[in-house]
């Protein structure tokens, strides 16, 4: 289904796991690969997030019941590093009761597959294991003369297997391995009619001296924080992450019924970004701070120091429409962009307000040193603006690995330029009188 598409090149497939390797996986989860082609080579109008959901798609409508994960290599590293699962965002609900577990996790599924911008959604299978319970009757062996280490040795060995020896060929070297035959072991009845041997050699079966049930247990126990673990994995795609998952955390607030005991994390890359920006919220006001501190100190006047300082809400207006207009979101590149922006709107403001009070001066009327220096220092903002802008165009129109990290800084940088440029050249000059610092008139003695 998957080499349906025109952008895959090929597909395989890896199942269950390797007796060697850093990828412990279930038997009932398989690890596709897909080798894309090259992005110049795709005919379609897909981008690669709209082939992504078309593959979900594909995968839903023909295989029900089966959940599919899409990532990439160096993604998946990284994101099983963050939370130790496979995914963007992993909501993790951590107790005691496996049921109550598996439920919480069900209501938590459901709501996030109600969420806009929430795909492949999954949570941990925990249970339907089937497993034999086999309860020796300690008292039934005394009787027997029956150890009860060799009683468990015995029934390891023939139903779950043991290595007994090794055979040599050559430098080669195999294990002897031995259980019971598969017809002998296939079913539960089977296994109660298992001989063990008494103190006196007689045989009996192994009914006799345990208690051989059957049940649906949990497939795997998770435990982390000191507490039993599970989680609802989902990957993020037509959406900020940062919107996503607080509707989901304030919606699993509001539905979801904890048990007592019960608590409910967050983790994933939304973790990463979630410290990233809380560092950039102290950052940016330093940033913004310390540029009108050095606007001050260079003019030692408040009112030209807030002249050009207006040029950082001009370019922070311009990256903020740059990126609804570019279909981006609020991430840590961008905001890097920002104050990148802020530095160079913040300079243009610098050369032509600092250009009009030497000109002023000199002595020339106000009116005129305000269109002069606009004039003249045209030439000056504008190489500023269009070398920066030009150096980041590439960024801005790649689709190369990379580029979700490098657009959003381009994207952010680009627009503020365009606006801020627009203020240095029109909008501050035209206000420049209101800023001023009021002439001082000579008067001879």
């Amino acid at each position: 289904m998957l080499s349906d598409f025109d952008e895959v090149e090929s597909v395989y497939a890896r199942v269950g796991r390797a007796e060697v390797g850093g990828d412990p996986e279930p038997v009932n989860v398989v690890f596709n690969v897909v080798n894309l082609r090259p992005l110049d080579d795709w005919d379609g109008d897909l981008d690669y997030e709209e082939l992504q959901t078309a593959m979900a798609q594909r995968l839903q409508e023909t295989l029900p019941g089966v959940s599919a994960n899409f990532s990439q290599p160096i993604q998946l590293r990284t994101d099983e590093l963050l939370s130790g699962v496979r995914a963007q965002v992993v909501v993790s609900i951590y107790g005691e009761d496996l049921d109550a577990m598996a439920a919480t996790a069900e209501q938590v599924q459901a709501i996030a597959e109600s969420v806009e911008g929430a795909v492949d959604v999954r949570a941990e299978q925990q249970g339907g294991k089937p497993q034999v319970v086999i309860r020796p009757d300690r008292r039934e062996l005394s009787r027997l003369g029956v150890p009860v280490a060799r009683f468990l040795s015995t029934v390891e060995t023939g139903v779950g297997g043991a290595t007994v020896g090794q055979v040599f060929e050559g430098i080669r070297r195999f294990d002897v391995f031995l259980r019971l035959n598969e017809e002998h072991r296939a079913r539960v009845e089977q296994v109660r009619q298992l001989p063990i041997r008494t103190a006196g050699g007689a045989l009996v079966p192994l009914s006799q001296v345990a208690d051989v049930e059957t049940f649906v247990g949990p497939k795997q126990i998770s435990r982390n924080q000191a507490s039993r673990r599970t989680y609802v994995q989902l990957n993020v795609r037509g959406r900020d992450m940062g919107s996503v998952v607080d509707e989901i955390r304030a919606r699993v607030a509001e539905e979801v019924d904890l048990p007592p005991g019960f608590f409910v994390e967050y983790g994933g890359q939304f973790e990463n970004q979630e410290r990233a920006m809380a560092r950039l919220y102290v950052v940016v006001p330093i940033t913004l701070a310390l540029i009108f501190f050095m606007l001050f100190s260079t003019y030692g006047s408040l009112r030209y120091a807030s002249l050009i300082f207006l040029n950082v809400p001009f370019a922070a207006t311009g990256g903020i429409l740059a990126l609804f207009a570019m279909g981006l979101y609020l991430s840590v590149p961008a905001a890097v962009g920002f104050i990148a922006v802020f530095g160079v709107a913040v300079l243009n403001g610098v050369v032509l307000v600092t250009y009009i009070n030497q000109l002023r001066e000199r002595g020339t009327p106000m009116e005129e040193a305000v269109v002069r220096g606009a004039e003249l220092r045209l030439r000056p903002v504008l190489m500023t603006a269009l070398t920066t802008s030009l150096g980041l165009l590439p960024l801005l129109l790649t689709n190369d690995i990379g580029s979700n990290v490098q657009r959003p800084l381009a994207t952010v940088v680009i627009g503020g330029l365009v606006t801020s440029t627009l203020l240095t050249l029109v909008v501050l000059p035209s206000i420049y009188p209101w800023f001023a610092e009021p002439e001082l008139e000579e008067v001879e003695l």
